[in-house]
């Protein structure tokens, strides 16, 4: 098989059985926010697929009034672009509902999705110290430690405010 490049990948819309897969392998098949928990029915996704139509990465997302939130980001294989080509998918579809804010949240040892953000102009707004207490009451599997052993405890939120869509330098 020969190597994955960015430019052999096309994005479409998620099927509802490709988002539960991919929660089942990297969410445990829900997603828990601050106030919400997710299943894959309550979410809409766009699926980054290479040639032969397998997904590659996955970003979902929820609409709510004039604000989108992105409940996941994954990419299935780290380090081409595919993150961000994601981002900035979601964020065209924001900006294309009219939606003038964009946010998420991510544990507080996600270090390299939050430099992601941080580079598509995203702020980091709220810390919301102890919020692992209440994800792991629905994922008491969840692992004390994530990337680079650092403590998993709080959730970080991101926001870009509009215009959304447009690309940053």
């Amino acid at each position: 098989m020969a190597p994955l490049r960015k430019h052999d990948m096309r994005l479409r819309s998620a099927r509802q059985e490709e988002i539960k897969e991919v929660w089942e392998d990297h969410w445990y098949g829900l997603v828990v926010c601050l106030s919400t928990v997710y299943t894959p029915s309550d979410v809409e996704g766009i699926a980054l697929v290479d040639d032969q139509d397998d997904v590659v990465g996955l970003v979902t997302y929820q609409v709510d009034g004039p604000a989108g939130q992105i409940v996941t980001l994954d990419t299935l294989i780290r380090g081409r672009g595919f993150g961000r080509r994601l981002l900035e998918a979601v964020e065209s579809k924001f900006h294309n509902l009219g939606l003038g804010r964009a946010w998420a949240l991510m544990t507080n040892d996600n270090l390299r999705a939050a430099g992601l953000y941080l580079s598509r102009g995203y702020r980091l707004t709220r810390i919301h110290l102890d919020a692992i207490e209440r994800v792991r009451e629905h994922k008491p599997h969840l692992p004390d430690k994530g990337y680079e052993g650092i403590p998993i405890r709080d959730l970080w939120e991101f926001e870009k405010l509009g215009p959304l869509g447009v690309p940053v330098p």
